[in-house]
């Protein structure tokens, strides 16, 4: 059983068309809710670039090691504050329980790094 290119393209077709799918759903939803998504990729570019802080050498203490946790959870914090207030047509509960979810993690996680 030989695979043909025509296969093959197809295939790849398919996959691309399912790959860029996704990013554009994601985008045509926030818009249908009123809501910028480049909001949501600029908070996962900063998140990424302050978690990638605590691998340098300069932010190897506790103090800083502490303050980059709760500048994480703070900027985690802000999507779902940017849903709940700018977002329209969006389960107020859902987004609220994000909202409590982060705050109730980020006071376990501060207790747990400063106290243990």
């Amino acid at each position: 059983m030989s695979l043909r290119w025509g296969d093959t393209a197809g295939r790849l077709r398919k996959l691309a068309r399912l790959l860029l799918s996704l990013p554009l759903s994601g985008w045509r939803l926030a818009r249908a809710h009123d809501l910028n998504p480049w909001v949501f990729i600029a908070m996962s570019v900063l998140g990424y670039a302050v978690h990638s802080l605590v691998y340098l050498p300069w932010f190897q203490g506790q103090a800083f090691q502490l303050t980059l946790l709760v500048l994480l959870r703070l900027i985690a914090l802000v999507v779902p504050i940017y849903i709940l207030v700018k977002g329209k047509g969006i389960a107020l509960a859902f987004n609220a329980s994000i909202v409590v979810m982060f705050v109730a993690n980020t006071a376990w996680h501060v207790c747990y790094y400063v106290y243990l």
